[in-house]
Parts: structure tokens; sequence; C-alpha cells
């Protein structure tokens, strides 16, 4: 498995097995792929992984660059403020342990709500930041 799936599906872990975040995006959390018209709001979304070196090497560090997005509706801009901060502290303090990694930092470092062109809803937007190497996670 790749250091992007690995990481991914620890996050994917994190997210789903929360009980703050599964009171604001449903039980079981509306953690989606793509968004269909008939996709319940909030709901979350892995939209971008980026490691640096691309190739990682045995022992070498990876910069992990990752974007999550909360597209929210009935709650406003307020709502989506309030989601974007809620995740992001929820992944900050959250202990990750993917296979075969090793997690040395992970944190926020970017979030922001903007409206949608559909005028009636947001997008939260959170960038985190992940240093890792190849070892066991």
């Amino acid at each position: 498995m790749s250091a992007i799936s690995t990481l991914d599906a620890e996050i994917r872990r994190v997210v789903l097995e929360d009980a703050s975040l599964m009171a604001e995006f449903g039980d079981p959390v509306r953690l989606v792929e793509t968004e269909t018209a008939r996709s319940a709001f909030p709901f979350l979304r892995l939209t971008r992984h980026e490691i640096r070196p691309q190739e990682p090497v045995s022992g070498g560090l990876i910069e992990h660059r990752i974007s999550m997005e909360m597209i929210s509706r009935a709650g406003g801009r307020e709502e989506a403020l309030r989601l974007v901060a809620l995740v992001a502290e929820r992944l900050r303090t959250a202990t990750l342990a993917p296979a075969g990694l090793h997690v040395i930092l992970f944190y926020p470092v970017y979030s922001d709500v903007f409206l949608r062109r559909d005028g009636t809803s947001f997008r939260g937007l959170l960038r985190l930041r992940c240093l890792s190497e190849l070892g066991a996670g």
C-alpha cells in the first residue's frame, strides 16, 4: 500500500470513529468520495493528498499535504466555520498509527470558508500537513 493510501485510510478511520463528528456529519459519518445531487448535508470529502518526495525511500522523510472539505447548507457560514474548526481539532489531537508509516507531525496549516456557486451552500476547506517516515506504524 502506498504512503498516500495508508495515511488516507488512517484519516478515514479517525473521522468515521469520532463521536463528535458523528453528531455533526451523521452516523455513519458522511465521508463521501464524490458529491452527488442527493448528498445529505453536511458532508466531508478528502479532496487532495500530495506527497514529497514522490518516491519515498526507506528511512526517508515524507511530507504530506492533505486537503479536506466540508460542505454545509442549513447552518450557513457559521456552521461551516464551526465544522472546519471541529474537524481540524479532532484530526490535530488524533493518535494516527498508519500501517507501515511513523507519523512525526500532523497538524492543520490553513482553513477557510467560501460561499459556493449555488449561492445556498458553503465549502469549508482544511489543509493539513504531515511529516512521516516509512517504518512500523
